[in-house]
């Protein structure tokens, strides 16, 4: 049962993230970023805050883990929502789930430089690729693949929550991952309090369709999305867990086209399955001695 559990959150994990780019590109046709992000946020931040002060009387924080719980909330959640938001609005649900998977090979590459972590040449190779597709899908984006335009800071975000997977490991160790998430998402959602205000006049005057959207976003890619990635992470490790990422995009394509009717680009699907390609090649020339035996 212990090692069904952390494929059962894999699985549950890809395919809520996988709905999120459809919805969020949705949202976004009539609400702000800021408000967008606000509005994922402030449920699950509001059963963090519970949790963590039912949590103060069993264990408590030390200050430097607490310090590191910020820098994991502001990177890999107020960060990491800020790029992704203001970028998908000018790309695609597709398009935009595509870059964002590229993160597993700058989470390899970031535990490289600050871990000092091993990194074969296959994985630069596998980003030279992954910066290919990225390149390709960005030429039907508006802004292209130009520093500032949604694709750049789409795959920033993609840095951004590669770096917040390496830092919130460790703490999944020693805290387990539902303090772990708890604590990253308070610190993550704090920022976001200057737009609840905002957020809520738009909500009132919003259609229910809408609503029923920021709910689905709030409660599962956000709330259970986390929580499940969180035990992933503190189970698998983050570039093992973060492997699994590539099945998003595809996920995110076809929900995008069962639910919302629209087509993907030819540049987004060649693009795409360049990365996937790049990063399955990583996968399989890293792990290839256990695969064949």
């Amino acid at each position: 049962m212990k090692n069904i559990l952390p494929v059962i959150a894999i699985i549950t994990t890809v395919f809520f993230w996988g709905s999120s780019f459809p919805v969020m590109s949705f949202l976004l046709e009539t609400s702000s970023p800021m408000v967008l992000g606000a509005g994922r946020f402030v449920f699950a931040g509001f059963i963090s805050i519970l949790w963590c002060a039912y949590n103060l009387n069993k264990k408590t924080i030390n200050f430097n883990h607490l310090i590191r719980f910020f820098i994991a909330g502001f990177i890999g959640i107020f960060l990491y929502n800020i790029f992704l938001n203001y970028g998908q609005q000018t790309v695609s649900a597709g398009a935009s789930s595509f870059i964002v998977n590229c993160n597993p090979l700058f989470t390899a590459l970031i535990g490289f430089f600050i871990l000092k972590q091993r990194v074969t040449i296959i994985h630069w190779a596998g980003l030279i690729l992954c910066l290919i597709g990225v390149s390709i899908i960005s030429i039907d984006q508006e802004g292209g693949f130009t520093l500032g335009s949604g694709a750049t800071l789409i795959l920033f975000a993609a840095i951004l929550t590669a770096t917040y997977f390496h830092i919130l490991k460790p703490l999944v160790t020693i805290y387990g991952s539902l303090t772990s998430f708890a604590y990253t998402i308070v610190f993550g959602t704090l920022p976001m309090v200057f737009w609840f205000p905002e957020t809520y006049n738009f909500l009132l005057i919003s259609n229910n369709e809408v609503k029923l959207a920021f709910l689905w976003l709030a409660l599962f890619p956000t709330a259970l999305g986390y929580l499940t990635w969180t035990f992933a992470v503190g189970y698998y490790g983050a570039n093992k867990a973060s492997l699994s990422l590539y099945l998003i995009a595809p996920i995110s394509l076809i929900i995008n086209y069962l639910w919302y009717d629209k087509e993907p680009s030819l540049q987004t699907i060649i693009g795409g399955l360049i990365i996937i390609t790049s990063l399955a090649l990583t996968f399989y020339m890293q792990n290839r001695n256990k695969i064949l035996n």
